[in-house]
């Protein structure tokens, strides 16, 4: 493996004054919007390949790269580390639409629920909400993508940011990128939406009012999108770049849109429920009465469904006890 001279950008742009990685208030403009210019390259040129399923990618005979696999993703890893869920659980193939692989990743929500033993639930009426979130999200997940739901598909990395980026101390000109492991072909809609990082801060960290975060985050958006249009520029007119391949105009709506956060919660199950209803709830279902009101919107089948699981999550609180699914090396490897 090749050496790489330089630091992680995200060193430049950290708040020192904090452990956890955050954005520091006193940066100087100019720096935040290189280094947005930086990471926007970083992103269209990612863009770039196309592929015709979802999926892991593997090396092919001849040298080149084909879907052949499964994704591995973040929150894969994640689940099955702190939730104790199984790899079993998760389909194991590639996806040959958008729709399908949001409604796996649904369904995978789902299944952290009714699996997940150690703090899944507070009571019935919080395991209620719980489900019927995971049932109606699945519903929508089943009509997100739009003309492009059976491809082409993207290069995607779940935990691509500035912590990834390797640059030249004097300029802060991209030197490397590392790190790829949660690296897969993805639905296009996961390359429009807003990036996550533009604080530096992982969803996990973010404020429990989510209007707290868009406070701090919008203002920001606003510059990286700018810097994204003056990339797109750049490569169009040195003829790196089709007209077609931009990402800047989709991208400037997902969050007025609702793709953002569609895909932020097909993402992350930490934020699942915080984000179903403060976003996404309201947005595809109209405005909140009441509990009775929504669980009336599941089919018959699934309000049975519902009461059996409360009634087994309650059991299994009580119960206490977590299923073994790894040794302990296998869990330190995860």
């Amino acid at each position: 493996m090749e050496y790489i001279q330089g630091n992680m950008m995200s060193g430049y742009l950290r708040d020192p004054n904090k452990q956890e990685f955050s954005l520091r208030p006193d940066l100087h403009p100019r720096v935040l919007e290189r280094a947005y210019h930086r990471m926007a390259d970083v992103l269209l040129e990612l863009s770039k390949p196309e592929f015709p399923l979802i999926g892991g990618l593997l090396r092919s005979e001849d040298g080149s790269f084909i879907v052949g696999k499964r994704p591995l993703t973040f929150n894969m890893n994640r689940i099955s580390q702190f939730s104790n869920i199984a790899l079993s659980v998760f389909k194991d193939s590639t996806f040959e639409s958008a729709s399908d692989y949001f409604e796996e990743l649904a369904r995978q929500h789902m299944k952290q629920l009714e699996l997940q033993k150690n703090d899944a639930i507070v009571d019935g009426a919080d395991c209620r909400k719980k489900y019927v979130a995971r049932c109606l999200f699945r519903r929508l997940s089943r009509n997100l993508c739009d003309k492009q739901c059976t491809g082409p598909f993207r290069l995607f990395c779940d935990d691509l940011s500035p912590r990834n980026i390797i640059v030249d101390p004097s300029t802060l000109t991209v030197a490397g990128v590392v790190d790829w492991e949660f690296t897969y072909v993805a639905p296009a809609e996961f390359t429009y939406a807003a990036p996550w990082w533009l604080l530096l801060e992982t969803p996990e960290d973010w404020e429990a009012d989510l209007d707290d975060f868009l406070a701090r985050y919008e203002p920001k958006f606003k510059v990286f999108i700018q810097a994204l249009k003056e990339c797109e520029i750049e490569k169009i007119r040195c003829g790196s770049l089709q007209e077609s391949g931009r990402i800047s105009t989709i991208m400037e709506t997902s969050l007025s849109s609702g793709l953002f956060w569609v895909c932020l919660a097909s993402r992350h199950s930490a934020l699942f429920d915080e984000i179903y209803w403060k976003f996404l709830d309201p947005k595809f279902f109209g405005t909140f009465e009441n509990m009775e009101q929504r669980i009336s919107l599941l089919h018959p089948d699934e309000q049975v469904e519902m009461e059996q699981l409360v009634q087994e999550k309650l059991r299994q609180a009580e119960e206490a006890k977590l299923d073994e699914h790894y040794t302990v090396e296998q869990l330190v490897e995860l």
